[in-house]
């Protein structure tokens, strides 16, 4: 019995690790194409820097959506020898995750295609935008009841939250060169980031609603504990945000100093990557009949 429960936790080490990688890949891969749409005033050189780097997100996405299919197999297998037993990888290929995982890597191949920095090469990226995020709603908590109303309203929450981890490296990129066109690219960021973030909180909490019911009493059981710590660090996450807007953006366009800004983006990069390894923590141990 000990040596099947030493099995379950290396697998769900396992499993944490690799989500964790797959949720920032995927999401920065998206969230970059995202921004080379948006920010139309980033330069030559931060744009090629953008695209290289929506294209090695959407690689390391692929290997990392693809790895999520062994390790659901050593979950039902009780093993990490589940990972190579046939029968158990066709079950997790069979299941919504492997509907999931197909489908992100689609997107994800799609993505790749932004290195061609072509009008076409560029609709079909966002194409594979739109099938990452449709992807996240083929599994987990977005199959429950009422179906059409989680899985909308998951599409809306992925597409948000790629928008905002994407827009990091370019402002920070931006923001160092301290000129016309930094302070530019940083408000029209914010300017998008009043929406999108409006969605993601939204989103977020109607999904909380609809699953949850009484959000009180889900803070008795062990997720809602996860989720009150996730809660936490979005509410720094926003702080961080407000700060950058209302302080810091004010004072790139007034000095030109940009050194205060990259410091806060690099803490909200930070912020958002903690959301996601507890993610990650959330659907690999408390919740892994729902694994996101």
């Amino acid at each position: 019995m000990g040596g099947v429960l030493v099995a379950l936790e290396l697998v769900q080490i396992a499993s944490i690790l690799v989500k964790a990688g797959m949720y920032i890949s995927v999401l920065l891969a998206a969230g970059s194409v995202i921004n080379i749409w948006l920010l139309t005033e980033l330069d030559a050189a931060a744009s090629r820097r953008l695209r290289r780097l929506a294209v090695w997100s959407a690689l390391l996405g692929v290997v990392f959506s693809a790895l999520t299919i062994p390790l659901r197999a050593a979950f039902f297998y009780g093993g990490i020898g589940g990972t190579l037993d046939p029968m158990m990888l066709q079950i997790a290929l069979s299941s919504p995750l492997g509907l999931s995982a197909a489908t992100h890597i689609l997107g994800l191949l799609a993505i790749a295609t932004v290195a061609f920095n072509r009008g076409g090469a560029r609709i079909f990226a966002m194409l594979g935008v739109a099938l990452v995020a449709i992807s996240f709603a083929l599994r987990g908590h977005a199959t429950n009841d009422p179906r059409l109303a989680l899985s909308t309203l998951f599409v809306i929450h992925i597409l948000a939250a790629s928008f905002w981890i994407g827009g990091f490296f370019p402002l920070y990129d931006m923001v160092g060169r301290g000129n016309a066109a930094a302070v530019r690219t940083v408000e029209r960021f914010g300017q998008a980031a009043l929406v999108m973030v409006g969605l993601l909180v939204g989103a977020g909490s109607v999904i909380l609603v609809i699953l949850a019911g009484n959000p009180i009493a889900v803070l008795t059981q062990p997720w809602g504990q996860f989720l009150a710590l996730k809660l936490a660090v979005v509410a720094l996450l926003l702080g961080l945000a407000g700060l950058n807007k209302l302080r810091l953006t004010p004072a790139l366009a007034k000095t030109g100093e940009g050194a205060p800004l990259r410091t806060s983006i690099q803490w909200e990069a930070a912020a958002f990557i903690l959301i996601l390894l507890v993610t990650a923590t959330f659907t690999s141990t408390v919740a892994p009949e729902h694994a996101g």
